[in-house]
């Protein structure tokens, strides 16, 4: 209900488009796809509907799998599930075969705090990457929380479930923590959310510390190039291919 608003078909159309333009192969059976954040497998289903990609959805919550689970247990012969810290669990973390494209989206790079958890992350990320691998992310900036202070409230209802979402933003810091308060016939549940607005420029000194070379950023969901005010930024990316000499 509370993700009733995101156009899941339409993203996995977008990011399907990111794929097609820069992976050097097709959309076969035997693509292999690894989600990170998959949360309870909205877009994985969508995926899974576009695509006759095999896919490996990994989220560090373990309720989250189970309804990810639920949703697509139909699926299972082309889905598999893993528990996975995407910042700190790469050590325990293993899969069969080679990883095609590696999707971290839907902000989940704001959940990391520091510097240091970017390292990790992307170190990690590069870790299950081949030549031909391409990893997707997405970020909300700090311009999307200052344009967007509007819409920083809201409230909804359905099916016996209601709930109210309240945001803040310190420029600062940016830091942009959202409350939520959801009522279900069970009792009334509470949720604290806190991300940080990384800038574009952070983002490009982090990769460039991986090693990890930038193919392209997209403005929003459009194909023009990001820049220091998009709100949000869809970064594609492959491993540094080394220097010869």
């Amino acid at each position: 209900m509370v993700m009733d608003h995101v156009d899941y078909e339409g993203w996995a159309d977008y990011i399907l488009h990111l794929l097609e333009e820069h992976s050097t192969k097709e959309d076969t059976p035997d693509l292999h796809i690894l989600e990170l954040g998959c949360g309870t497998g909205l877009f994985t289903s969508e995926l899974l509907i576009q695509t006759k990609a095999r896919i490996s959805a990994a989220d560090s919550s373990s309720s989250m799998l189970e309804w990810a689970g639920r949703r697509l247990g139909s699926e299972s012969n082309r889905v598999s599930l893993h528990p996975l810290d995407f910042e700190t669990g790469w050590n325990d973390f293993s899969l069969e075969g080679p990883i095609d494209a590696i999707l971290l989206l839907y902000d989940c790079i704001n959940y990391v705090q520091s510097e240091e958890g970017l390292n990790r992350l992307f170190a990690g990320v590069k870790s299950r990457m081949g030549p031909s691998s391409i990893f997707i992310f997405d970020q909300s900036t700090p311009a999307n929380s200052i344009n967007n202070a509007a819409y920083f409230e809201d409230e909804g209802e359905q099916h016996g479930v209601a709930y109210t979402r309240k945001s803040s933003f310190d420029a600062e810091s940016r830091v942009h923590t959202t409350q939520f308060e959801i009522s279900t016939l069970d009792g009334v549940f509470q949720e604290n959310h806190i991300q940080r607005a990384w800038t574009r420029p952070e983002i490009i000194s982090a990769l460039n510390r991986a090693e990890m070379t930038v193919m392209a950023s997209y403005d929003g969901f459009s194909l023009d190039e990001a820049h220091d005010e998009s709100e949000r930024i869809h970064w594609v990316l492959r491993i540094r291919e080394p220097q010869t000499t």
